[in-house]
C-alpha cells in the first residue's frame, strides 16, 4: 500500500534540524527562539516523534539515533558555557599534587582548561587535546596513551590505550559520558571508549563523571557502568528528586556547576 509523504512545516523542518545538530534542544528554548508558546513546541515535537523523525523526551527532544555520537565539532560548540562551568567545578575538587586520569570528551577539554592554577598534577590521558591543553606546564607530568589515534577528535584507543590505562593507578579519574539512563546507567557509544573508560573507572580512587544536562536525554547502546562505579557527579542543571534518591542509594556527590552570565 502506498503511502503519502509526511508534510512539516517550516517551523518543524528547523526543529528537526536543530535537534541533530545540538543532540538536545529543550522545549523551552524552541519556544523561544521560534516567538511561540511552549504548548506549540510540545504538540510539533508530538507529531515528530510519531513520524520518527526525533525522539521525545520530558522537556525536550533528541536525535534518534543511538549508535553515532554528534560530530566532534558541534560537540565543541554545544553547551559551551555549561561545560566550562562544569570543568572549573571539577578542577575546584582536585588538590594540588595528584595523581590523575583524564578520558575522552568536549566536557574533559574544558576541566584541562580549567587546571591552570593548580601545580605539580601527574596526568594520565587517552585524548590528545587535553594533553596539548596542559602540555606547556613544565610541573605537569603527562602520560599519553599508546594506541590508535582517531582524528576526528583526538582520542588514542585500542588494546594499547588500555594497557597503558591500566598500568597506572592514580587518586583521581576524572571523565565524560555520552548519555546517563532514567536508571542511573552510564552509556557511551563507541566500544573502544567504553573500555578505556571501564579501566579508568577500575583504576581510580574517587571517580568524578562530568556531564551537561543534555547527557540525561540521550540512550547510546553502549553501558559503560552505574552510579555505584562514581563517586561524584558535577553537571550544570539539578537532577530530578528520583534521580536525587538513586544518586544518595549509591553515596554520589552531586555537584551543581554555577554558570557564568
Amino acid at each position: 500500500m502506498n503511502t503519502l509523504p509526511v508534510r512539516i512545516n517550516p517551523r518543524q523542518d528547523q526543529i528537526i534540524r536543530l535537534v541533530r545538530s545540538q543532540g538536545y534542544v529543550s522545549n523551552e528554548d524552541l519556544a523561544q527562539q521560534f516567538d511561540v508558546a511552549v504548548q506549540t513546541i510540545r504538540r510539533d515535537i508530538g507529531f515528530l516523534a510519531e513520524q520518527g523523525l526525533l525522539t521525545r523526551h520530558h522537556g525536550g527532544a533528541t536525535p534518534n539515533s543511538t549508535i553515532e555520537n554528534i560530530a566532534y565539532n558541534e560537540r565543541q560548540i554545544l553547551n559551551l558555557k555549561a561545560k566550562d562551568a562544569i570543568g572549573r567545578c571539577a578542577a575546584a575538587l582536585i588538590p594540588d599534587r595528584s595523581s590523575l586520569f583524564i578520558n575522552i570528551g568536549t566536557t574533559t577539554e574544558a576541566f584541562a582548561r580549567s587546571l591552570g592554577g593548580h601545580r605539580d598534577l601527574r596526568v594520565v590521558t587517552n585524548n590528545l587535546h587535553v594533553a596539548s591543553l596542559i602540555s606547556g606546564r613544565p610541573d605537569f607530568r603527562t602520560v599519553i596513551c599508546a594506541g590508535e589515534l582517531r582524528p576526528k577528535d583526538g582520542a588514542i584507543l585500542g588494546a594499547a590505550a588500555i594497557e597503558t590505562l591500566d598500568s597506572f593507578r592514580t587518586e583521581y579519574g576524572v571523565i565524560g559520558i555520552s548519555g546517563i539512563a532514567e536508571d542511573g546507567t552510564l552509556l557511551d557509544f563507541d566500544l573502544s571508549e567504553i573500555q578505556c573508560a571501564r579501566t579508568i573507572l577500575r583504576n581510580s580512587q574517587r571517580v568524578l563523571l562530568l556531564a551537561d544536562h543534555t547527557k540525561f536525554s540521550r540512550l547510546p547502546m553502549g553501558r559503560v557502568g552505574g552510579l555505584a562505579d562514581i563517586d561524584d557527579l558535577i553537571t550544570d542543571r539539578p537532577v530530578s528528586e528520583e534521580f536525587k534518591v538513586l544518586l544518595d542509594a549509591a553515596n554520589v556527590t552531586l555537584h551543581i556547576a554555577k554558570i557564568s552570565q
